[in-house]
């Protein structure tokens, strides 16, 4: 199957060995983006996929570029313009210090620059069976969020499936009166889309949906009134010192969840793109609901035990997990 991402390509600059940006002058450089990580993912698992997104027209663009191809993502809807990208130091944290995110000017970078006349959108269209979009483009300028609802517009019309991630970031959206342009953004996109990757938070703080029953019935409440087929998240639990991750997924009647799986994280960035890459999997290869969730549940598990965002898994490395936890050592 062939998949298409609407996102943004970030760098990612971090310290080594759990250092803060004060303890060294060595950093390790990646590129990275939710569009990013979902693709290379789903590329490691045999989809072919492709970005669309704007990077810069200059060295950095290029090196972008080659790190994508290195990735498995076709360049074919690349474009390059304007001559920033946006980027951000990772400090990795370690036991009870949390890990520290510092974004650096993303409004002007490339991708943030570029509107909807800047991108083939309905040329590409016809060459993908699902389309990505990530949530983050809404929060960032004027231009991003005309492209993204144009590009989901133009899908809708040609009866293809989106999926979107809310992907709320409160640092994008300090300023006054922002909450409610975000919630009349979505609002406008998610009738589009057929699955949704969020949490109960994001549709009553976002959406100002009023929770008049369980968690459960709120979600597919929003379903309805949204037209949505399948929503998933994850939960959190701490217990007895040690986390756990749950998944979980809906469709208008029905919910499934993962067994609880204990997390061992070496970094914790990306690790939801990995779980929206293994329901993405399990849409495509069309799997049982609860095949869906068990592996989308365990790559996010697998992430967490990898430096960097991209995840990297194959679906050998997730059903061997599975299946024979109790292998350590593979020769």
């Amino acid at each position: 199957m062939r998949v298409a991402a609407f996102g943004e390509v970030m760098l990612r600059l971090s310290p080594p060995e759990y250092l803060l940006l004060e303890q060294t002058n060595q950093l390790r450089m990646d590129f990275t983006g939710s569009g990013v990580n979902i693709l290379a993912n789903l590329a490691h698992f045999g989809q072919e996929v492709s970005l669309l997104t704007t990077l810069p027209d200059n060295r950095l663009g290029q090196a972008a570029a080659a790190h994508l191809r290195k990735l498995k993502i076709n360049d074919d809807y690349l474009q390059f313009y304007h001559q920033h990208l946006g980027s951000y130091f990772a400090e990795m944290g370690y036991g009870a210090r949390a890990t520290q995110v510092t974004y650096q000017n993303r409004l002007s970078s490339s991708f943030g620059q570029s509107g909807p006349a800047v991108y083939p959108f309905s040329e590409m269209i016809g060459n993908f069976d699902l389309f990505h979009i990530c949530g983050i483009s809404l929060s960032l300028t004027d231009q991003t969020r005309a492209a993204a609802q144009s590009f989901a517009e133009k899908i809708a019309a040609s009866g293809k499936p989106i999926c979107f991630d809310f992907n709320f970031r409160p640092s994008l959206n300090t300023e006054p009166d922002k909450l409610q342009l975000m919630r009349q953004q979505y609002q406008t996109i998610l009738p589009q889309c057929k699955i949704v990757f969020g949490s109960s938070r994001d549709l009553t703080d976002l959406l100002g949906i009023e929770q008049k029953g369980t968690k459960e019935e709120l979600i597919q409440d929003f379903m309805r009134e949204y037209q949505i087929e399948l929503f998933a998240g994850t939960k959190k639990i701490s217990k007895d010192g040690k986390q756990y991750v749950q998944g979980v997924l809906y469709t208008l009647n029905k919910q499934v969840s993962s067994p609880l799986f204990e997390l061992q994280v070496l970094d914790r960035i990306g690790a939801g793109d990995a779980y929206a890459a293994g329901i993405l999997q399990g849409y495509l290869e069309g799997w049982e609901l609860e095949q869906t969730v068990n592996f989308a549940t365990m790559n996010n598990v697998l992430a967490h035990t990898m430096h960097g965002d991209v995840p990297l898994t194959t679906e050998k490395d997730v059903w061997l997990a599975l299946d024979h936890p109790e292998i350590n050592l593979i020769r």
